[in-house]
């Protein structure tokens, strides 16, 4: 269920969103609204839920992880009981960036970030396996990142 947002709130989401280190200060200024206030909002935000998470992105190619792939997923079993427990494991995994469960021919949608292709096929034999309900899987490899951001724009 979506929280009902007013300009406010949505102008201090898309400063945040930009650069969650913003000052307080320029956060008042730019929305036009008190420190107290901004404070204020911002952590209601926090609170509800809204605001998820606080994070420095990184840019994969400059620590090392060079090799990123989109993987769709296909469970051997559809049960939901199973699919809650490729979930799981998959939010311990360093490597998986993303896991979506999705509509179509695949259950889930991956990405995932290794050091190189030798990284990558551990990550596959390892984990995307019979043991894990996992019947298939197939991996494309981003060749060039056009755009890549977590931004969802508030107007």
């Amino acid at each position: 269920m979506s929280q009902v947002l007013d300009d406010i709130d949505k102008a201090i989401l898309n400063l945040l969103q930009d650069d969650a280190s913003l000052p307080l200060k320029t956060v008042a200024e730019q929305v036009h609204v008190s420190i107290a206030t901004a404070q204020r909002r911002i952590q209601a935000l926090i609170s509800n839920g809204v605001i998820t998470k606080q994070v420095a992105i990184v840019d994969p190619n400059k620590v090392g992880y060079g090799l990123t792939a989109v993987v769709m997923i296909e469970m051997a079993r559809s049960n939901t009981s199973m699919q809650r427990r490729f979930e799981r494991l998959m939010n311990t995994q360093p490597q998986v960036m993303s896991c979506y469960e999705v509509s179509g021919d695949a259950d889930f949608m991956l990405m995932v970030n290794a050091k190189n292709m030798s990284d990558y096929h551990r990550f596959t034999t390892g984990l995307l396996t019979y043991e894990n309900n996992v019947r298939n899987f197939k991996s494309q490899f981003v060749m060039n990142f056009t755009k890549s951001g977590t931004k969802i724009l508030l107007d």
